[in-house]
């Protein structure tokens, strides 16, 4: 059964690897909507000159009709803790629990799933909220799919110049620990979509 319904990007780590390889129209090939939890969105953008932020903003910008900022109730109160005690830390796994309220607030079709996009090494954790509606990939896992669906021309070329900016992406590999089904599922979403009006990188 093809998986209809979006990639949530649950960390800032993936639109920053995408971003400095100016590649996050890359979310896009699919032809499915993107979420970002508004912490997960903060955390990328908000320091003025980070990395990748002003690509992610104007990506964002440019995109709004296909990538969404998801409010959540998580990221709203740590931002009136922040506001009421000047100086506080930043919580930090506020970007965790604001992908977790998403995942399990996403309103999905009967047997749908979503796509987790995350580099987190941790990253395991999130399959235990909705672990029957979700299917977690790694950028690197995802970028191979693009590439093995011929979407773009390589994975690897990708990550090298995310190397050469001062960056190291993990290249773990999260796809091989997916049933077949699954993993055959995604490679027809990926594959699907436009294939023939997209120009291959």
């Amino acid at each position: 059964m093809p998986i209809e319904v979006a990639i949530i990007v649950t960390d800032s780590p993936p639109l920053i690897t995408l971003a400095v390889a100016q590649s996050l129209d890359y979310l896009l090939y699919p032809d499915l909507p993107v979420i970002i939890p508004d912490a997960v969105f903060h955390e990328a953008t908000s320091a003025a000159g980070k990395l990748g932020a002003q690509e992610i903003l104007d990506w964002y910008r440019a995109h709004t009709d296909r990538v969404r900022v998801e409010p959540t109730e998580i990221f709203r109160e740590e931002m009136v803790l922040r506001e009421a005690l000047p100086g506080r830390k930043p919580a930090r796994d506020v970007g965790e629990r604001a992908a977790i309220e998403i995942i399990r607030n996403y309103p999905l079709a009967e047997n749908a799933r979503t796509l987790l996009l995350s580099d987190d090494r941790d990253a395991e954790r999130l399959l235990v909220f909705e672990p029957e509606k979700t299917i977690l990939l790694t950028t690197w896992d995802y970028l191979r799919q693009l590439e093995e669906a011929q979407r773009i021309q390589s994975a690897e070329a990708v990550i090298d110049v995310v190397r050469q900016a001062g960056r190291n992406p993990p290249k773990r590999d999260l796809w091989s620990d997916h049933d077949p089904a699954v993993r055959e599922a995604v490679r027809a979403v990926i594959d699907r979509a436009h294939r023939d009006g997209t120009p291959q990188r």
